[in-house]
């Protein structure tokens, strides 16, 4: 009995929270190498340091651009989009044990109607995925930048 209550504890735990941290990693590159990468995901740029470099950003952060310059050549913009991680994904296995438990339940209590199963899973599945989500967001595990990596040419100024 212990550790079914244990279980149920931990199943609304975020997913996507246990897989990905809530700081991200991009590397950016330039042709040349030694430009300057400032980052703007925020209110105010922060020095993102020089060609080859690994930026780390808040998962959470949106919008966000990177400015990469290099005296003698043309700065060039890189957005980064927020978008949703598949390992959000994760959290439909708490949705479908709660769903499943919803379900059974209403079996029993309906004498086998099967539309009220039915909606008895899907309600269920709602509840037990809700938990994980909102901590996933909260955390910013939820999310990730496109593109995951950043390579630029800068063109010479004329």
């Amino acid at each position: 009995m212990k550790r079914l209550l244990i279980l149920c504890c931990l199943l609304p735990a975020g997913c996507a929270t246990v897989i990905n941290d809530q700081k991200e990693k991009i590397p950016v590159r330039s042709e040349p190498a030694g430009a300057v990468v400032s980052v703007e995901c925020g209110p105010s740029p922060v020095y993102g340091g020089v060609t080859p470099a690994v930026i780390i950003i808040e998962r959470t952060a949106d919008p966000c651009e990177l400015t990469i310059a290099k005296e003698g050549y043309a700065a060039k913009k890189v957005t980064l989009e927020r978008t949703t991680s598949r390992a959000l994904q994760g959290n439909k296995v708490a949705g479908a044990v709660v769903g499943g438990l919803f379900g059974l339940v209403a079996l029993v209590a309906s004498d086998g109607d099967e539309g009220w199963v039915s909606s008895a899973y899907g309600a269920g599945a709602a509840v037990g995925e809700a938990p994980g989500r909102a901590i996933d967001k909260k955390t910013g595990a939820a999310y990730k930048h496109t593109p995951k990596e950043v390579f630029v040419t800068l063109d010479r100024e004329p």
